[in-house]
């Protein structure tokens, strides 16, 4: 239904899409007297379309299902295809006195479920918003488009996005989402609404651009701050998936699995973290530099193989990140200069926005794609800039803020990765203070470890070594232990510094340094 502010407006909210009505086609006839023919006519009637919307994700098949949150992908179940069978086709058995309608008999349901080789369409995801193709195509018509593997269920619908926008329709678009949806929240610098403008592209572009994204943190330094409200505008636009943050990596694993088999929404979100916590799960490195995403599913044998086609998002106060994740994130920081709750929404340009996205997110929806119909206009202009394993998205988003004269995309991401990355800022001190100390001579994981254990020794070092030494836990680590961290980032850069490994093959022993910013 539309809202009253949006009428004359070209778009309209709806509740959600009718699927095509699969009981309005013909009903197929399905002889299941013998199994073999019973597998073998299943399985053809489904690769026909006898059942709407069944299509192909990993390798198994899958349909669309509907829930309250609006259209989801399910894996279809022995005992769903025996109901979808009975109400969308005839189902029977040879008796002696002629054709006796039956349910599926659970094998041969199994059985036809159990194929590798479909002929189905293959699935790539559920789109809330029209997709922007390589040639610089929008796609408006709802369904699944064979082109692009994408079913398009809008929560928006789109009736019009104008072909040619005029400067005037560009600067009143950019100017709804960037100057009144966008222009109060306390950004820490320009590089931070660039950065969340930049999300709000990346739904719109899934079919232009097949890459993983990096990580989206969007971290505040004060509750209140509008971290929520962030997470609010891509949940009101594009539909999101919430979920719940892992207790270790095996459980953050699953969950990500699970995210990626049910959810409809393009973008998942990870809200709330604990305050200053550290996002270091390894898992979450794999994940994002990771195109095709391979687990085991919960409960059976069988190994998924699913399209990583997400925006990945976390939220918190005091964020950093840890497992080499600083290079695969993107941060939205917010600083407010005054306490949270004594802001006025009054004062704000869209007043109070929670009230005022349930009157506008259409608009907001149409402005964004007339900016991306004017920067194809434009011949969709690239920028320069790159992020190792992230493909055509930096140079896409780039160039998209540039033609929109927005500036602060990556500017200070360097930066950025120093101060969110605590294991970086951890050992870029440790380092520090090692060749501080002990200068550019080589040393055993055992001598360093000594040095931070004995301040007796008459090593000048002793007693700064150890209050500065990553830690297992709260203890100083063994010898062991340190030296596998050392090989794990040997000749990294941390603030300049870097270690430098030799190996003595006659006592097999590691020796280290750490080489200094103006080492040659």
């Amino acid at each position: 239904m539309s809202h009253p502010s949006d009428a004359g407006h070209p778009t309209e909210t709806i509740a959600s899409v009718p699927q095509p009505r699969a009981e309005e086609r013909e009903r197929v006839v399905i002889d299941v007297t013998d199994e073999p023919t019973g597998v073998t006519e299943v399985t053809r009637a489904l690769q026909a379309g006898a059942i709407a919307d069944v299509y192909l994700r990993g390798r198994r098949p899958v349909w669309i299902g509907e829930g309250d949150d609006g259209p989801f992908i399910e894996e279809i179940t022995k005992d769903a295809l025996t109901l979808a069978l009975h109400e969308h086709a005839e189902v029977f058995k040879m008796r002696k006195n002629g054709p006796a309608p039956v349910l599926l008999p659970t094998r041969v349901a199994a059985v036809v479920l159990a194929r590798n080789n479909w002929k189905l369409p293959h699935l790539k995801g559920i789109t809330s918003v029209p997709l922007l193709s390589p040639d610089g195509e929008l796609h408006l018509k709802e369904g699944f488009n064979p082109a692009t593997g994408w079913f398009y269920s809008p929560r928006i619908r789109i009736k019009d996005v104008p072909e040619q926008p005029t400067p005037e329709q560009i600067a009143d678009a950019q100017e709804l989402v960037v100057g009144k949806m966008l222009g109060d929240f306390p950004w820490m610098a320009s590089s931070d609404l660039a950065q969340f403008v930049a999300a709000l592209f990346i739904p719109l572009l899934r079919s232009m651009i097949p890459d993983p994204t990096p990580m989206w943190c969007i971290t505040a330094t004060n509750p209140g701050s509008g971290k929520s409200l962030l997470s609010r505008i891509l949940a009101d636009l594009f539909g999101i998936k919430g979920a719940s943050w892992g207790s270790d990596n095996g459980e953050q694993r699953k969950v990500i699995t699970s995210v990626m088999l049910e959810s409809g929404a393009p973008v998942a979100v990870f809200d709330n973290l604990p305050s200053g916590h550290t996002i270091r799960f390894p898992v979450m490195s794999e994940l994002l530099t990771s195109q095709v995403w391979k687990d085991r599913v919960l409960g059976r044998s069988e190994i998924v193989s699913l399209p990583n086609n997400l925006l990945w998002v976390v939220n918190g106060n005091n964020l950093t990140v840890g497992d080499d994740l600083a290079r695969r994130s993107i941060w939205v920081r917010l600083n407010p200069d005054v306490r949270p709750d004594t802001r006025d929404p009054s004062v704000f340009a869209a007043g109070d926005l929670n009230e005022w996205l349930q009157l506008h997110s259409a608009e907001v929806l149409h402005a964004l794609l007339t900016l991306l119909r004017g920067w194809v206009v434009a011949g969709m202009p690239k920028s320069n800039d790159h992020m190792a394993s992230f493909g055509a998205w930096p140079r896409t988003l780039g160039g998209i803020l540039n033609w929109m004269c927005l500036p602060g995309w990556l500017t200070d991401r360097e930066a950025q990765m120093e101060d969110s990355d605590e294991d970086a800022f951890e050992w870029a001190g440790f380092l520090a203070t090692w060749h501080d100390e002990l200068g550019e001579r080589e040393y055993t994981s055992q001598n360093l470890v000594d040095f931070a254990f004995a301040a007796a020794t008459g090593v000048s070092a002793a007693s700064s070594l150890s209050k500065v030494m990553p830690t297992n836990g709260d203890k100083i680590p063994n010898s062991k232990q340190l030296g596998k961290w050392l090989r794990a980032r040997q000749g990294r850069f941390f603030s300049g510094y870097r270690i430098i490994s030799r190996r003595d093959a006659r006592q097999k022993i590691n020796y280290w340094r750490v080489e200094g910013p103006s080492s040659k």
